[in-house]
């Protein structure tokens, strides 16, 4: 398998994709939040969301913990 890297989720904040680098370092897979343009520098970053990326081979098991985080978030947020 390669380990190129491919973008999993785009969170809607830096911090939820800082909240799930950590979930899938946590778990094991080598994560990375890539830097997107802020408003902070003049530019307009307001709906590209902030992609998460992992090595091809870590994908499949990536997506499923990705997946049990927001299923874990949105119930939090229902309750």
């Amino acid at each position: 398998m390669s380990d190129d890297l491919v973008t999993i989720y785009k969170a809607a904040s830096f911090g939820e994709a800082e909240m799930i680098h950590q979930r899938l370092e946590a778990e094991g897979v080598d994560a990375f939040v890539e830097q997107t343009a802020s408003p902070l520098d003049g530019l307009d970053a307001m709906g590209q969301g902030t992609p998460i990326m992992v090595k091809q081979s870590d994908e499949a098991a990536a997506q499923e913990i990705v997946a049990a985080y927001l299923t874990e978030h949105y119930e939090e947020d229902d309750a």
